[in-house]
Protein backbone atom coordinates (compact mmCIF):
# COMPACT_ATOMS: atom_id res chain seq x y z
CA UNK A 1 0.00 0.00 0.00
CA UNK A 2 1.60 2.98 -1.26
CA UNK A 3 2.08 6.19 1.86
CA UNK A 4 1.26 8.51 -0.83
CA UNK A 5 -2.72 7.17 -0.72
CA UNK A 6 -5.20 8.83 0.74
CA UNK A 7 -8.49 6.76 1.83
CA UNK A 8 -11.75 7.55 1.18
CA UNK A 9 -15.48 5.62 2.38
CA UNK A 10 -17.29 4.23 -0.39
CA UNK A 11 -20.68 5.72 -1.10
CA UNK A 12 -23.49 4.47 1.25
CA UNK A 13 -20.58 3.59 3.61
CA UNK A 14 -20.39 5.71 6.94
CA UNK A 15 -17.49 5.33 9.52
CA UNK A 16 -17.56 6.48 13.54
CA UNK A 17 -15.01 6.39 16.28
CA UNK A 18 -15.59 3.95 19.20
CA UNK A 19 -13.91 3.12 22.26
CA UNK A 20 -12.98 -0.52 20.36
CA UNK A 21 -11.89 1.09 17.15
CA UNK A 22 -14.19 1.77 14.11
CA UNK A 23 -17.13 1.14 13.15
CA UNK A 24 -18.38 1.01 9.78
CA UNK A 25 -22.42 0.94 8.81
CA UNK A 26 -22.76 0.34 5.21
CA UNK A 27 -26.61 1.10 3.88
CA UNK A 28 -25.97 -0.81 0.78
CA UNK A 29 -26.35 -4.09 2.52
CA UNK A 30 -27.35 -2.58 5.90
CA UNK A 31 -24.16 -4.09 7.65
CA UNK A 32 -22.41 -3.86 10.27
CA UNK A 33 -18.41 -3.70 10.40
CA UNK A 34 -16.47 -3.65 13.50
CA UNK A 35 -12.74 -2.77 13.43
CA UNK A 36 -11.21 -3.39 16.77
CA UNK A 37 -8.22 -0.97 15.93
CA UNK A 38 -7.86 1.27 19.43
CA UNK A 39 -5.99 3.85 18.91
CA UNK A 40 -4.24 3.15 15.03
CA UNK A 41 -6.88 4.49 13.55
CA UNK A 42 -9.10 7.11 13.55
CA UNK A 43 -12.18 8.34 11.61
CA UNK A 44 -10.72 11.66 10.08
CA UNK A 45 -8.33 8.86 7.86
CA UNK A 46 -11.15 8.24 5.58
CA UNK A 47 -12.08 12.07 4.64
CA UNK A 48 -9.39 11.97 2.27
CA UNK A 49 -7.29 14.88 3.35
CA UNK A 50 -4.41 12.72 5.59
CA UNK A 51 -2.14 10.34 3.35
CA UNK A 52 -1.26 6.73 4.82
CA UNK A 53 2.56 8.11 5.38
CA UNK A 54 0.95 11.23 7.54
CA UNK A 55 -0.35 8.83 9.67
CA UNK A 56 1.95 6.62 9.93
CA UNK A 57 4.67 9.38 11.23
CA UNK A 58 1.38 10.40 13.69
CA UNK A 59 1.71 7.36 14.82
CA UNK A 60 5.34 6.65 15.71
CA UNK A 61 5.93 10.14 17.09
CA UNK A 62 2.61 9.85 19.51
CA UNK A 63 2.97 6.62 20.34
CA UNK A 64 6.61 5.80 19.32
CA UNK A 65 5.22 2.46 17.73
CA UNK A 66 8.00 0.87 15.83
CA UNK A 67 7.30 2.00 12.03
CA UNK A 68 7.51 -1.54 10.63
CA UNK A 69 4.73 -2.79 12.95
CA UNK A 70 2.04 -0.30 12.06
CA UNK A 71 2.48 -0.21 8.18
CA UNK A 72 2.30 -3.90 8.82
CA UNK A 73 -1.11 -3.41 10.75
CA UNK A 74 -2.59 -0.33 8.70
CA UNK A 75 -1.53 -2.99 5.67
CA UNK A 76 -3.80 -5.54 7.14
CA UNK A 77 -6.81 -3.58 8.23
CA UNK A 78 -7.28 -1.29 4.71
CA UNK A 79 -6.63 -4.13 2.50
CA UNK A 80 -9.83 -5.70 4.44
CA UNK A 81 -11.95 -2.67 4.82
CA UNK A 82 -11.14 -2.51 0.76
CA UNK A 83 -11.62 -5.89 -0.15
CA UNK A 84 -14.93 -5.82 1.80
CA UNK A 85 -15.84 -2.88 -0.41
CA UNK A 86 -16.18 -0.05 2.57
CA UNK A 87 -13.11 2.14 0.98
CA UNK A 88 -11.27 3.20 -1.84
CA UNK A 89 -7.61 4.50 -1.97
CA UNK A 90 -7.17 7.59 -4.07
CA UNK A 91 -3.14 8.25 -4.70
CA UNK A 92 -2.55 12.19 -4.35
CA UNK A 93 0.73 12.03 -6.60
Amino acid sequence: MESFKVMGLNPGVQVRQEKFGLLFYDYRGPRLHFVPSGDLLDASLFDGTQTIGELMETLHSEHKWPRQWIMEKLVQILQQLEGRGLIHGQSIC
